[in-house]
């Protein structure tokens, strides 16, 4: 039986890679076995090496014919050259009893013999065992992504909890199918009875995928089309009540340094403290820590200068007398924040001025100035310091919670950009007298973005202020990950009027889960997208890291999120200069490297590996590959991925369309697919250049319309669904 199956010796060995020569009696390249004709040296298909009790299995890489002359003694005769079939294949894991694993432990040796793949190998190979029934905690590979090219009646399966947990990539040069591969891949997941809950998000920036999980009603309304909850959210909408809202108070201080391109030195401080001042109002007591924090910083100011060498004894005197001053001006609030401390601090100023005046005296300049004695700095770094550890460590329940730059509350733009921005500017003056020249062209971003049409999904209309929701950040999470309205009561529509909030909206109106959410936003201003995919997936990790620190280890990672990033080149570029950093691949950058910790995985799509991020590409444990023809694509991809796939990568550039190969942990081993029709499919069709040409009816273009949109964010409420596919 052995010998129907055997077809060559193994003839060296080189770790992964192994080199057989096939028996001289294969000469179709074909064998007949008991279980029928099999084919002999078929690329991507699986050879059998028997070691000891084990079987390793091996893909074939490559197949040549060489010829070798034979020596002969009597040199009247002419001996013609033989040929030897020669094959290549990589070893990529190992059968033990009735189980596939990948990886090998063992290596053949030479002459070991070579099999071709019984059907019962193949079973175990491709774990057919497992489709029929699956175990909900340990589902292994459950879910199709479509059949193998070479054995036509086996389908290929991928392990969810691997695919997802350990990120993945697929990629492939434009038009080779990766919106199908991703569509079909969710559809077959949504399509199983047991899945009760999912939670996918796509950001999708060329506007495709809403007809993959939504059909179109006669009546113009969208509906499910896979049998579970779709929630579409586009960037510009005709229908106020469902578009793209990110309320502004929800970026962070790096959200808005990127955003208005604050610079360091004077820029970026006036920024931060603007935005602390602005937020400072929302909380109790805003106005006691505002003092806090102005003490602070002035005390900080005169501990770093009296450390200072050269003549700092008149600054040092001066910032003492002007804090002391301060102080008295704002007595009563001094007291409230420093209690018995406050006649200790002013005594501290006061000695300070005085040993600075008394130590140093005033430079004549017929000398060299001289520093503060070390004892005098020793004094006041002890006596300062004594101060400083006070007012960080007073957080009380009964004082003023830290407010910072980066807390997600509610402030007024308005007053921010008419007020606190003004306020920052005067109080850095006291260092830089020229603080508002260096801050002028920021202002102009300021107010240019603040009032730019293109920017209302974040910052509202120009020149009002949004209202303040109850939970405002509590329903975007959960509008955005697809979670069912909570029980806790939110703003009644008196004070948070309807269509202001669409995603405030579905939460009052008692949404129920949805297992897709589509972020469309394909028609976002380009120099926003990089701070809307950022503040999505840092919101997203930071609310999952909060969950497992704040409510234990036995919620950490229960909630399980999927980002699939199309076209994720666009906004994870890899930095080859220290100017191309961008906020977004600071954010996914983390997340591929902390956020399978907490259960956020993340699915990239690009037909550009070579522009994504190596530190996030390098990160993912799964790859479904299609056509790659950019000779610089295939390099870098072949630099990310492990060696031992190196012999599958050089037939990237001739794939098929909807054909891709499958590396990683996610399936049993490396194959070539055929994957899956998506049904519907994702609007990614090609334009049909010929068909135009020769239509007799030209299609009816509503350019008013859409021109009318672009300029004013209006949408004409003519019906403009008249153009033909």
């Amino acid at each position: 039986m052995i010998n129907d199956f055997e077809i060559g010796r193994v003839v060296a060995v080189d770790t992964a890679q192994v080199t057989i020569e096939l028996n001289k009696d294969i000469r179709a390249l074909s064998r007949n076995t008991f279980e029928g004709v099999q084919e002999v040296g078929r690329i991507n298909s699986y050879i059998i090496i028997p070691v000891g009790a084990q079987r390793l299995v091996a893909i074939i890489t490559r197949v040549v014919i060489t010829e070798e002359a034979e020596l002969n003694i009597n040199r009247t005769m002419v001996t013609l050259p033989a040929s030897r079939r020669i094959m290549r294949a990589t070893l990529v894991g190992t059968v033990d009893g009735n189980t596939f694993n990948q990886g090998v432990s063992l290596f053949p040796i030479l002459d070991n013999p070579v099999l071709l793949p019984s059907k019962q190998d193949l079973d175990i190979i491709f774990d057919q065992k497992n489709v029929v029934s699956v175990d909900l905690t340990k589902p292994g590979y459950c879910i199709p992504i479509g059949q193998s090219v070479l054995f036509k009646d086996r389908k290929i399966h991928i392990n969810p909890d691997i695919f997802f947990g350990k990120h993945a990539a697929i990629l492939g040069s434009t038009d080779s199918g990766k919106s199908c591969t991703i569509a079909s891949l969710l559809q077959s997941i949504l399509a199983r009875k047991e899945i009760k809950r999912t939670t996918f998000i796509l950001l999708d920036t060329n506007g495709e995928y809403q007809t993959a999980f939504q059909q179109k009603k006669e009546n113009g309304d969208w509906e499910d089309a896979v049998g579970k909850r779709c929630l579409y959210i586009p960037t510009e909408s005709g229908n106020r009540s469902n578009r793209l809202v990110i309320p502004y108070w929800f970026l962070n201080s790096e959200d808005y340094v990127r955003l208005f391109q604050a610079r360091k030195g004077v820029q970026r401080p006036v920024l931060l403290e603007a935005l602390r001042l602005a937020k400072c109002p929302s909380q109790p007591q805003g106005e006691i820590f505002e003092l806090r924090q102005i003490l602070l910083k002035e005390l900080h100011r005169l501990l770093s200068r009296s450390q200072m060498t050269g003549n700092i004894s008149v600054e040092v005197e001066d910032i003492a007398e002007g804090c002391y001053r301060y102080v008295e001006s704002r007595i009563e609030d001094v007291k409230l924040l420093l209690g018995t401390y406050t006649d200790g601090l002013k005594n501290a100023l006061k000695e300070i001025a005085s040993n600075s005046r008394r130590h140093v005296g005033e430079p004549d300049g017929r000398r060299f100035p001289k520093p503060l004695p070390l004892d005098i700095q020793q004094q006041i770094r002890v006596s300062i310091q004594h101060f400083i550890n006070f007012l960080i460590g007073n957080n009380e329940s009964d004082s003023p919670k830290a407010v910072s730059a980066d807390s997600p509350l509610y402030f007024s733009k308005e007053a921010f950009k008419s007020d606190y921005i003004e306020k920052a500017i005067r109080s850095e003056e006291t260092e830089s007298a020229k603080a508002r020249d260096y801050c002028g062209t920021m202002l102009m971003r300021i107010y240019r973005i603040l009032e730019d049409p293109r920017f209302e999904f974040m910052f509202g209309n120009a020149g009002v202020d949004w209202p303040n929701p109850l939970h405002s950040l509590a329903t975007f999470l959960r509008d955005i990950i697809g979670l069912a309205s909570g029980e806790i009561g939110l703003s009644e529509e008196d004070d948070v009027a309807p269509n202001i909030f669409p995603y405030y909206d579905r939460q009052r109106n008692s949404a129920g889960h949805n297992h897709v959410v589509i972020l469309d936003l394909s028609l976002l201003a380009s120099e926003a997208l990089e701070n809307v995919t950022a503040l999505i997936g840092r919101l997203i990790l930071e609310f999952l890291q909060r969950m497992g620190e704040y409510c234990g280890d036995d919620l950490r990672g229960s909630l399980p999120v999927v980002l699939v990033l199309e076209e994720a080149q666009n906004y994870i570029r890899e930095g080859r200069y220290a100017e191309e950093d961008t906020i977004s691949r600071d954010v996914f950058e983390r997340i591929a490297r902390e956020g399978r910790k907490y259960g956020l995985s993340l699915v990239l799509s690009s037909q550009r590996p070579s522009e994504l991020s190596k530190t996030v590409l390098s990160q993912c444990g799964s790859f479904i590959v299609h056509r790659l023809q950019n000779p610089e694509d295939l390099r870098y991809f072949k630099d990310i991925v492990p060696g031992v796939y190196e012999g599958l990568m050089d037939q990237l550039p001739a794939l098929a369309p909807q054909s891709a190969l499958i590396l990683g942990e996610c399936v049993r081993a490396p194959a070539l697919v055929k994957i899956k029709d998506a049904s519907p499919l994702p609007h990614s069709r090609n334009p049909k250049f010929y068909r135009y040409w020769v239509s007799d009816v030209a299609p009816k273009i509503p350019v008013e319309e859409i021109c009318c949109q672009w300029e004013l964010g209006k949408w004409d409420d003519r019906d403009s669904n008249n153009i033909e596919d």
